[in-house]
């Protein structure tokens, strides 16, 4: 899907962004998403919704953070900078939209959560760092694709009635944050599956049960942020 702003401002069902508005690198290819002007009149469901992507960003940080404090094999520090660098720009991103007052007010969980999902792995190698990122970007992959539909439920369904003074269009903002979430979700998508290239796939038992962990504990980690 192109989900970038030449192709937003192409589209005539979705109005063009304004030329003032700030532009922010965020993915990996280097394009640069709008960030959308005003959040404070989305529904509950939403901003709840971006408390959850910048607690994830927030974990995301910190699970390159922690492969970095462990790992010595070359490739996988080349690997874990590189995917670092990413995230840093997702949660720059997310923290430019979400004020700090619909941020978790558990974040210092989830950054000592996140540094053990990347440290504890890199304490076994290459391998199981790599399944632990192909695991958590597959859950991330969904929870994003589950946004960028809610927020096109909300466009069809002609809401919300966002503050004029910020937008000239009702509709700018939604649009201007589905293209951000999008972006993110591709870099995301290129994370799993720079992962998944780099080992074979083969699983023990207890790689079975760490991935396992690390894919419910994420969802259970987004279920919590929603409300705390």
């Amino acid at each position: 899907m192109d989900a970038t702003p030449a192709a937003l401002a192409a589209d005539p069902q979705r109005p063009a962004i304004a030329p003032d508005d700030a532009l922010t690198p965020a993915h990996d290819g280097g394009d640069a998403v709008p960030i959308p002007p005003s959040i404070r009149d989305f529904p509950v469901r939403l901003l709840r919704e971006l408390r959850t992507d910048h607690a994830g960003e927030t974990g995301a940080v910190m699970i390159y953070r922690g492969v970095l404090a462990v790992a010595r094999d070359p490739a996988l520090r080349d690997f874990a900078r590189h995917h670092l660098d990413t995230e840093q720009r997702h949660l720059d991103l997310v923290e430019a939209v979400v004020p700090p007052r619909w941020r978790s007010r558990l974040l210092p969980l989830w950054r000592v959560s996140g540094w053990l999902t990347g440290a504890l792995p890199a304490c076994l190698g290459p391998r199981a760092v790599y399944a632990t990122i192909q695991a958590v970007e597959t859950f991330v992959d969904r929870h994003y694709a589950e946004q960028v539909v809610l927020i096109d439920a909300l466009l069809r369904d002609g809401r919300p009635a966002l503050d004029t003074a910020t937008a000239t269009d009702p509709a700018t903002a939604l649009h201007t944050l589905r293209a951000l979430l999008e972006q993110c979700r591709l870099d995301e998508v290129a994370h799993r599956d720079d992962a998944g290239a780099r080992w074979d796939g083969r699983c023990g038992l207890g790689m079975r049960v760490w991935t396992h962990v690390v894919g419910r504990g994420s969802e259970g980690a987004v279920a919590v942020c929603r409300y705390i």
